[in-house]
């Protein structure tokens, strides 16, 4: 995928989440969401960076407790040891990273030692 079209596909999966869910409804910005969904399971390395922007583009806490409990969780539950490297080193570094990571609740599919390295560098839940 190019910068732009990263940026793109995050811009619409946040905007998806700031709408009502009739304004939201249909079209590109549900797209967006299928989008990102499916490549957490199917491309994740292709998902990381779009994730990423996504936080950047709106560090707001409803957003950062969206892409937390999203797309985050399920990648961490689906390829959790090939991410939780990367994930701590951002967290280490920034930190609304840690506070994105506090709004990771539940463990779900994700295998305990992923789990508790997450929780180690996560700021506290919001």
């Amino acid at each position: 995928m190019t910068k732009q079209s990263v940026h793109d596909l995050a811009q619409a999966w946040i905007d998806y989440h700031r709408l009502s869910p009739s304004e939201a409804n249909g079209g590109q910005l549900v797209s967006a969401w299928e989008a990102l969904d499916a490549l957490v399971r199917d491309q994740p390395e292709v998902a990381w960076p779009i994730i990423q922007q996504l936080w950047m583009l709106d560090p707001s806490d409803r957003i950062l407790a969206l892409i937390a409990a999203g797309p985050v969780e399920d990648l961490l539950c689906h390829h959790g040891p090939d991410f939780i490297g990367r994930i701590e080193q951002l967290a280490n570094q920034d930190a609304v990273v840690r506070k994105m990571l506090g709004a990771v609740w539940g463990q779900s599919r994700m295998v305990d030692d992923v789990w508790r390295r997450l929780k180690a560098v996560a700021g506290p839940s919001f």
